[in-house]
């Protein structure tokens, strides 16, 4: 077979972090999630008739939103957390596709696929408010993500990562449209599910330098992801079709 196929691939994504100890953690904040966006390049190589190994090369916004409850001796009820990671995404699917039709006239495919998926944490950032905060006449603190020691911090406006994964692992479970209209090129319609499975950091909480609050550890990052990706045969014998074999003519 020996098809390639490579394009752009862009799409919107839901995000939160699951912890170890996620029951305790849900009695004194409410965790939400975040939602962001994705973007980057696909390639698919076919390996069967039905079989392809999809790769993505993409940038993401995971996050999560943690508040405060409503009561007061469990937590801050004016807290609003809100983080944002910048991760570069390898996501890899093994997926396995199925004939479909709409009537007599528009085919279509179907697929399910899994694989792993491999995550850089590039950097983050974000946003808090809380009672705390107020009592210091800050209304919304803007802060960025630092790796290292949270002992040399002395900057309020930044969270510190002792004990940070940078490179994360986790599965990914996909399923999805292929529309293949007569113009040419490739769609692909697909929605995943992404289970993290390295913690974001392990053993010491995310710190500030001079507020209380600090983000819990032992969390995994994860996800629903809603993507459209375009691709095109990168088959030699396809680009060559209608060229001229080279040969001159007599004269």
């Amino acid at each position: 077979m020996g098809q390639i196929l490579i394009g752009p691939r862009i799409g919107g994504q839901m995000s939160w972090v699951s912890y170890d100890d996620d029951s305790q953690i849900k009695e004194h904040y409410d965790i939400e999630p975040l939602y962001g966006y994705f973007g980057g390049f696909t390639v698919a190589f076919r390996v069967r008739e039905r079989f392809f190994l999809q790769t993505d090369f993409i940038y993401s916004r995971k996050g999560k939103v943690i508040e405060g409850t409503d009561d007061a001796s469990k937590s801050d009820p004016l807290l609003e957390y809100r983080s944002i990671a910048h991760h570069f995404d390898v996501p890899i699917v093994y997926r396995m596709d199925f004939k479909g039709s709409f009537g007599d006239n528009l085919a279509f495919k179907y697929f399910v696929g899994l694989g792993p998926n491999i995550s850089y944490w590039w950097k983050g950032n974000g946003t808090m408010k809380s009672g705390e905060l107020l009592e210091n006449h800050i209304e919304e603190l803007e802060y960025d993500v630092e790796f290292g020691d949270a002992g040399e911090n002395e900057d309020p406006g930044v969270l510190v990562v002792q004990d940070a994964n940078r490179v994360q692992l986790g599965i990914n479970f996909a399923t999805g449209l292929v529309l293949e209209p007569s113009g040419g090129g490739v769609y692909i319609v697909d929605f995943r599910f992404e289970l993290g499975h390295s913690y974001i950091y392990k053993d010491s909480p995310a710190q500030f330098a001079d507020i209380t609050f600090t983000d819990p550890a032992k969390g995994r990052n994860m996800g629903f992801r809603l993507g459209v990706a375009y691709l095109l045969d990168t088959k030699v014998s396809q680009r060559k079709k209608g060229k001229s074999t080279g040969k001159k003519r007599r004269k």
